[in-house]
């Protein structure tokens, strides 16, 4: 299953004039040319928005950093929802995948997981990375007086992977996406560009139902 994902998990960028800035993490849904992220991630504008298409077949294929010759598709914001922080994206080509979006209900604490995205991103690095983890808990968050369904991943993770599928392991079910770590306030200090808060193995994740209901 995973040696597919090059086909389906891309980057989302942004044309600059002097390249190509990597936002984060996207992937293509069963609706021609609709690629899911988290609305954080288009930052609500989708000027000169982009989806970098892979230029590879098999994650198990080296991937050469060195090369920035990339493909680079026209991206527009089709659908937001900033209280799910969910997005679909959409390009103007056919690309469809059979991947399906499933709830959280479907799984349990401790349920093993795969994860696929970008992590070195904000370094402009893109590279496809698999990561696996568990369920740490599941979690009800409340925004505009409605409970939203969270789920702990047990793993840290950086902002480029923002808006990665997370997979029930083994399967083509994506369970949630990916949407950082948990961070309870400004902290007003920054290490590297890091916020010394989100230094913990723990990461917040929002149903992928929500996404499969904007489609």
């Amino acid at each position: 299953m995973y040696e597919m994902m090059p086909r389906i998990v891309m980057s989302l960028g942004r044309r600059s004039s002097t390249g190509i800035n990597i936002l984060g993490t996207c992937f293509l849904t069963k609706n021609p040319g609709c690629f899911a992220t988290a609305s954080h991630v288009t930052q609500g504008n989708d000027k000169d928005l982009c989806v970098i298409i892979q230029n590879q077949d098999q994650l198990s294929d080296y991937q050469d950093a060195s090369d920035n010759q990339v493909r680079c598709v026209p991206a527009f914001i089709d659908k937001i929802d900033t209280i799910h922080d969910t997005a679909i994206v959409r390009i103007n080509e056919g690309l469809t995948s059979t991947i399906e979006l499933v709830s959280l209900d479907q799984v349990k604490v401790g349920t093993e997981i795969e994860i696929f995205g970008y992590p070195h991103a904000e370094h402009g690095r893109k590279i496809l990375t698999k990561q696996s983890a568990d369920i740490g808990a599941k979690i009800l968050l409340s925004a505009a007086h409605a409970k939203i369904k969270h789920c702990v991943v047990n793993i840290q993770t950086r902002p480029g992977q923002s808006g990665s599928p997370i997979f029930i392991k083994g399967t083509k079910k994506i369970v949630a996406i990916l949407v950082g770590s948990y961070a309870p306030g400004v902290c007003g200090i920054s290490l590297g560009g890091i916020d010394p808060q989100t230094l913990h193995m723990t990461s917040h994740a929002v149903s992928a139902e929500y996404l499969g209901r904007m489609l």
